[in-house]
């Protein structure tokens, strides 16, 4: 029984053993038992089949590439390469369509470099500002896919802009955008780092309809990067838009004159006036009776006041409707010197000037200003335009 015992416990103990080495020979030893088949070049359905036939799997990436579309461009692991069943290979698959170099615009400035890359058919896409007091202010860094690298035509392209040494941002200089389309002129305007501000449009017989009339700020003015611009197009002319270009006083002058003389005459009617020919002195004293009529005649200068009259008018609604408040917060740059610092507010009463003197470097401006309707604050500083926000 002893001898039975004990050989029991040997064979258990082997069938341990052989269970133990089958274990880890399945999860740590690979089988290679398949080779990787050359699947370059291959239209994707085609590689993923004889990748499958293999027992092998696949994981598509898909980049940009002059081969045709759903091309296998490259694969992660070599041709003829032994690896175990199951196993992934990564395929890198061509979108299609054509690519190009991207020209390198590191060391230009900033207008110029987007004016290369837009030539070039690719648009900006992300610009940070960094202070580098090697570069200066408004220099390209960097720029991201860097060049010479082959990529689609329609990449974007990401800028590090310096923003000199004192950490101010750049100044830019706003194109004439006058007689551009609509498309072209905000294609600019993001090229350049600024924001499209509002849109409107006016009657116009001089610039194409569709076309930029007028923008602020104007075409030369040196403005920050990331200000907003407002753009006017221009559109036809309505058939009631067409009168201002006739005067209509001399018509209205006409029609008081016209009322004038009815009244002159349904007053000198009732006068017998042929009655009293013969004498002399009688129609001279007659005549001083139509002089009467004159004050009706003092009427028409009475009719000129309408035009100072829509002035006052918006006089009174100052004070009527402060039913808004405009928070304005501006943090004066860093200032080697103090500089004249003027804020103006535009709305429906008029323009007022909120603040006109000397700030110091880093100053803060804090203040709320009651407006109606819709207000526009612009900021002068050293003379010059540095930001314009809108309330409505």
């Amino acid at each position: 029984m002893g001898r039975i015992h004990r050989w029991g416990m040997i064979l258990a103990f082997l069938v341990i053993i052989g269970c133990a080495y089958i274990g880890i020979k399945m999860v740590f030893i690979e089988d290679k038992d398949s080779e990787v088949p050359s699947v370059t070049g291959m239209q994707l359905v085609d590689a993923v089949d004889a990748l499958q036939e293999r027992g092998l799997l696949a994981k598509v990436d898909k980049v940009d590439s002059p081969m045709p579309a759903d091309t296998v461009v490259s694969q992660n692991l070599s041709a003829g390469e032994k690896v175990s069943k199951g196993k992934v290979v990564l395929l890198r698959v061509s979108k299609g369509g054509a690519i190009q170099p991207i020209p390198d615009v590191r060391g230009l400035k900033f207008e110029e470099g987007v004016k290369k890359l837009s030539e070039a058919g690719f648009k900006v896409d992300k610009i940070t500002r960094v202070t580098d007091r090697l570069k200066p202010s408004g220099t390209i860094i960097a720029q991201n896919p860097a060049s010479p690298q082959q990529v689609a035509a329609n990449c974007m392209v990401s800028l590090l802009v310096s923003s000199g040494t004192s950490g101010e941002s750049s100044f830019v200089t706003m194109p004439d955008l006058r007689g551009q389309d609509q498309e072209s002129a905000i294609a600019m305007i993001e090229q350049l780092g600024l924001r499209l501000g509002q849109t409107a449009d006016a009657p116009s017989t001089s610039m194409p309809i569709g076309s930029v009339l007028s923008s602020r700020p104007k075409g030369g003015a040196k403005v920050p990067a990331g200000s907003l611009v407002n753009l006017t197009f221009a559109r036809e002319p309505l058939a009631s838009e067409a009168a201002p270009d006739v005067p209509p006083s001399n018509d209205q002058d006409k029609e008081r004159a016209e009322a004038v003389r009815k009244v002159v005459i349904k007053e000198a009617a009732p006068t017998t006036i042929p009655s009293k020919i013969p004498a002399t002195e009688e129609p001279v004293i007659k005549k001083t009776e139509p002089a009467k009529t004159e004050p009706v005649k003092t009427e028409t200068p009475k009719a000129e006041p309408p035009a100072p009259a829509p002035p006052p008018k918006p006089a009174p609604a100052e004070p009527a409707a402060p039913t808004k408040n405009a928070k304005v917060r501006y943090q004066v740059p860093p200032l080697t010197k103090p500089l004249s610092l003027k804020i103006e507010m535009t709305d429906d009463s008029g323009t007022r000037v909120l603040k006109d003197g000397m700030a110091n470097s880093g100053e803060y401006i804090s203040m709320n200003v009651p407006y109606t309707g819709e207000a526009r604050i612009t900021i002068f500083l050293g003379g010059d335009f540095v930001w314009q926000d809108r309330y409505n």
